[in-house]
């Protein structure tokens, strides 16, 4: 098959053809139809995985997935061939199997069915980038009136979490750079703040009692985070979706807390995708053959909303 592959960490990926993938115990093997494309996906691609996960060259990046059911390995249940399905590869022991390819192997406890009337360019996106943006808003669960800052609201799951909250009645401020701002308050977003300028301190200045609820996508430092954390009111909640709360619950009188990405609230979100309460925010498609030049964009610009890898 055809896939977005490294070769070794001396070359930066390329679409080669690679052996056809063979599911093992738990595992699904699925035809891609679409795949969007992550920030770990460039960390992979840059070799930054090494300390963590050996490289099995080829190895196919990509961890998003939506396509149809080719087989299924030993012990799975529930999914049977031309089904329709969608989430995410799910854990592997090696960096070797990825979706950015015609044939992924997707652990059965990752994926869900695709519901009907959603595309696979909607699916493919709702992965990584859906759950973690589900699970980061039912974190710091608004109430209807609730302020909640966005931080990183253009990104995908910034774009997801916007919806989700503004969904439940929640005021959002999205941080947007300069001319994004359409992008977010059609999103859903109430109001916005620019992250290029002093975002905390205009944050006080409207609303100096501190907002309910902060959910940062972007700063991986701790202090950082806890700075952010400082603009919920006593009481309040903050989330990190890069782990930057790290063993903390909570930073003075705010809970915290980490998201990441969850397949068992993927159900939920293909649902809310089929009645038309939340969207895919993609803005870009490339064909399997462009998948490079997906990730190099994803890397070397200003991404805005989901970029898919069409590979069906």
């Amino acid at each position: 098959m055809k896939a977005l592959a490294l070769t070794g960490f001396e070359k930066p990926p390329s679409v080669i053809d690679v052996p056809d993938p063979v599911p093992g115990s738990g595992e699904v093997l699925v035809r891609v139809g679409a795949a969007s494309v992550n920030a770990y996906d460039t960390f992979v691609a840059m070799g930054a995985m090494k300390d963590y996960l050996p490289y099995e060259f080829p190895a196919v990046l990509g961890g998003d997935v939506a396509g149809v059911v080719e087989s299924v390995g030993e012990g799975v249940e529930g999914f049977a061939p031309r089904a329709r399905v969608f989430g995410m590869v799910g854990s592997k022991t090696a960096v070797h199997d990825g979706s950015f390819g015609e044939l992924v192997t997707a652990n059965a406890t990752s994926l869900a069915p695709t519901p009907d009337g959603v595309d696979d360019l909607a699916a493919g996106s709702l992965g990584v980038a859906g759950t973690t943006a589900l699970e980061a808003v039912n974190a710091v669960d608004p109430a209807a009136g609730d302020v909640v800052l966005v931080v990183g609201a253009t990104g995908g799951v910034g774009s997801f979490a916007v919806q989700l909250a503004a969904a439940r009645g929640a005021h959002v401020i999205a941080s947007v750079r300069p001319g994004d701002e359409g992008f977010v308050t059609d999103l859903g977003a109430a109001e916005t703040v620019d992250y290029t300028t002093d975002l905390e301190a205009a944050i006080l200045q409207r609303y100096p009692e501190g907002v309910a609820a902060v959910i940062d996508l972007v700063h991986r430092d701790a202090g950082e985070f806890g700075a952010l954390t400082a603009l919920a009111r006593e009481g309040g909640r903050a989330v990190s979706s890069v782990g930057a709360a790290g063993e903390s619950t909570r930073i003075g009188e705010v809970a915290v807390s980490n998201a990441n990405g969850n397949p068992t609230l993927l159900a939920e979100l293909g649902a809310m995708v089929a009645s038309g309460t939340l969207r895919a925010p993609i803005r870009r498609t490339y064909s399997l053959d462009e998948a490079a030049k997906a990730l190099q964009d994803f890397t070397a610009e200003h991404t805005v909303g989901k970029l898919v890898i069409v590979a069906g």
